[in-house]
């Protein structure tokens, strides 16, 4: 019975042999809310903007930017009241309600995993960029599932880690000891509960057309047997470029909350691309030969720019197109949407490659394996 299965403490042991080969035995994915496709999106946006105390060329050079921003078939999960919060309690409030959503949907899925398993998680790493509650997200995933996780399990929160805070997270798994056997890293984003329509703000404006909803968990081991579908993953590249990229993607302000700002709108994907570029400068040409991508989905035109330029195959852009069509950019939750499918389609020890790129600026690049 899965109430007899209570863990005590666990074999953690923080200084045992670092830098192990882990392994994701398996991929778990949420959505929750609304589900709003472009066409809908855009008029409700013209009507706010309609609204706007601007004078008129700016507000049609406002909303032929907006067109453009949501040019194209696209959908993507949002709060159920998008279009009613105002204060920042509203705000508060709906990203702690979908949190709590997307947590119910995600231990639907593991807690039958670690029952037939008969496992006991020794941490839970959580993040997320677009919002803030206590007790954290990793204290409420272990609560619901209790009876699988150790008494003294690690439970860490990651905040203000943007697009790249999920492979962040995986790489600090990797740095754990040992004996610290079982993990989830986990994923919960809901950007839309940020959606400003009361300004004229173009890179506001871009963030409003391109975010999405989501979640996503890692069940990460040291035992590959563990699932049915184990990815190994050997090493993760990761690379900061704080000196020169701190401005690149970061908060604004605004009396009701925070808000997505650029730091040059004109030259965004021009500079993103420069970033990643250089990040993968001295990886080895074969790197970018395999068919099997999961590209950090921050844009049509920017993946598309990237893959001419680092001479990736036509092939490596779709599970990201893909993926930002259904559901736009998930922030950190969607890369790894991305990677559950792309191995779910890879056969057996292909390779896989992941790059994904965020706020910072950084650059977190990693090959995985799918084991028999």
């Amino acid at each position: 019975m899965m109430s007899q299965h209570k863990c005590a403490t666990s074999n953690f042991a923080p200084n045992s042999p670092l830098n192990q080969t882990r392994f994701i035995n398996g991929i778990y994915t949420a959505t929750t809310g609304s589900f709003i496709e472009n066409e809908s999106l855009l008029d409700h946006y013209q009507q706010a903007i309609e609204q706007l105390p601007i004078p008129s060329q700016s507000r049609e050079e406002l909303l032929k930017e907006v067109s453009y921003f949501l040019m194209g078939q696209r959908a993507r999960y949002t709060v159920p009241n998008l279009f009613e919060l105002q204060s920042f309690e509203d705000r508060a409030a709906a990203f702690e309600q979908g949190a709590e959503q997307l947590l119910d949907q995600l231990t639907q899925q593991l807690h039958p995993v670690a029952a037939e398993a008969d496992i006991c998680f020794d941490a839970i790493i959580a993040t997320t960029t677009t919002g803030n509650i206590m007790p954290g997200l990793s204290y409420r995933l272990a609560a619901r599932l209790s009876p699988f996780v150790h008494a003294n399990a690690m439970l860490l929160d990651l905040g203000n880690v943007g697009c790249t805070g999920s492979m962040k997270a995986l790489n600090l798994v990797k740095q754990l000891g040992s004996e610290c056997k079982q993990i989830l890293v986990v994923a919960v984003e809901l950007p839309t509960t940020l959606i400003n329509c009361r300004t004229a703000d173009i890179d506001v404006w871009q963030a409003n057309c391109t975010f999405g909803d989501g979640a996503a968990a890692l069940w990460i081991s040291s035992d590959p047997e563990q699932g049915d579908m184990a990815l190994s993953l050997a090493d993760i590249q990761y690379q900061q470029f704080a000196d020169s990229g701190l401005d690149t993607i970061h908060w604004g302000h605004s009396s009701e909350y925070y808000t997505f700002k650029l730091m040059d709108v004109e030259r965004f994907e021009q500079v993103v691309k420069s970033f990643v570029t250089k990040a993968l400068g001295q990886v080895n040409q074969a790197y970018f030969d395999t068919p099997h991508w999961a590209i950090h989905p921050a844009g049509i035109a920017i993946l598309s720019r990237l893959r001419r330029k680092l001479g990736m195959p036509k092939a490596a852009l779709k599970p990201a197109i893909d993926h930002f069509e259904r559901y736009s950019n998930m922030s950190s939750a969607g890369i790894v949407h991305i990677l559950k499918e792309v191995a779910a389609n890879a056969p057996v020890g292909a390779p896989i490659n992941l790059l994904t790129m965020g706020a910072g600026f950084n650059v977190i690049h990693s090959t995985f394996c799918k084991q028999q």
